[in-house]
């Protein structure tokens, strides 16, 4: 991980190339305490310069989580600048405040106030809607779903969330394997179904934020989050959104909102301003030194949703057989066995990419909480 300086946007526009001797070697703080069970993990780092950006992860730091008039446990260092509570050590309960202290091995000594957990609030549904929406790429808008978070009302005025997505997708790959070449002739394949259908699981990089201040009702109610357009596979055959959503104070809200607009912008090296987006740590015996990252405290609910195929093209680059048989005698051993599949023009063969699904990252085994239609 690293750290570059973030920019406000505004409608003066004039290339800006920050100063960024300033942003080097900073204190970098990531980590989150949740009502679920442990272990919390913390990763502290340096920030790097912008025109060499690389991970400079801290290690040998001294990390204390503190429960307000509660009790407190050290860390354990798991690997370079990664610190773990105990999987039955400290856990997080809402309405009790949670504190982070930090010791490098040069002496500096970092902190964050105490942090009240908030209540946790349930999520009520996650909606998908078919939208279209214009790209430069396509002479024809491009199909996708825009889904839509309604929470259950909360038990305070004015809430703040920071949501956290995990998707699982099925997909298949272009053809079916109905026979194979080794070199020797061309053999039946036993099962053709074997390398077809792949589940792919992975979190969702961007962030999401939402509050009800200023709303009429303390319920978050239709909130835009998550859009998947059909230009992957994602969508192929079924889709899943674990949606992990997290209580928050205003001051996390308002740290993860600045981040987000600042991801957003792809120009946001060339703004009329510079500032940093300042964390919640700080070194007690120095407030003016700059501390990135943040400590967040949230409690936690979570739901898992399922959607089928939507109704509208799909873009992704498809596979192209090769009905020209005698190629294969030209094929090098290295690159055996060959997949062939039947074309409406006879037996073809394509690229292993083609028949294989786990070369796209997924895998051939069915996850357990996998609900079919």
């Amino acid at each position: 991980m690293f750290v570059i300086p973030l920019l406000v946007s505004s409608s003066c526009r004039e290339e800006f190339m920050p100063d960024v001797e300033k942003y080097d070697n900073l204190l970098v703080v990531d980590g989150m305490i949740t009502n679920e069970p442990g272990p919390y993990t913390i990763r502290l780092s340096r920030s790097s310069n912008v025109n060499k950006p690389d991970y400079n992860p801290l290690p040998d730091c001294h990390v204390i989580l503190h429960e307000k008039e509660g009790s407190s446990e050290v860390l354990k260092e798991a690997e370079p600048g990664v610190y773990k509570t105990d999987s039955s050590g400290i856990r997080g309960q809402a309405g009790k405040s949670y504190k982070l202290e930090i010791n490098t091995p040069d002496g500096d000594h970092y902190e964050s106030d105490f942090i009240p957990m908030q209540p946790p609030v349930p999520i009520d549904t996650v909606e998908a809607e078919l939208q279209y929406r214009e790209t430069n790429k396509y002479s024809r808008p491009l199909g996708g779903y825009q889904f839509y978070l309604s929470a259950a009302p909360a038990e305070q005025g004015d809430s703040y969330f920071l949501w956290k997505l995990e998707e699982t997708y099925q997909y298949r790959s272009e053809f079916r394997i109905h026979m194979i070449y080794r070199g020797m002739g061309i053999e039946n394949f036993p099962n053709r179904d074997s390398l077809y259908t792949c589940w792919k699981t992975q979190d969702v990089p961007q962030i999401f934020v939402g509050s009800t201040k200023g709303l009429t009702s303390s319920k978050i109610d239709h909130e835009p989050i998550h859009y998947i357009s059909t230009e992957t596979k994602r969508l192929q055959v079924r889709y899943s959104l674990l949606v992990k959503q997290y209580s928050i104070n205003s001051s996390a809200y308002s740290h993860w909102k600045a981040i987000k607009e600042q991801v957003a912008g792809d120009d946001f090296l060339f703004s009329s301003q510079p500032y940093q987006i300042r964390g919640n740590i700080y070194n007690t015996d120095n407030h003016n030194e700059a501390v990135l990252g943040f400590f967040t405290v949230g409690s936690v609910s979570k739901k898992r949703f399922f959607f089928n195929r939507p109704d509208a093209e799909f873009f992704y680059n498809t596979c192209v057989p090769n009905p020209d048989l005698m190629a294969l005698a030209y094929t090098p051993p290295e690159e055996f066995p060959v997949y062939l599949t039947n074309t409406d023009e006879g037996t073809a063969f394509a690229s292993d990419y083609c028949f294989d699904c786990t070369l796209w990252g997924g895998v051939l085994e069915k996850p357990d909480f996998w609900v079919d239609e």
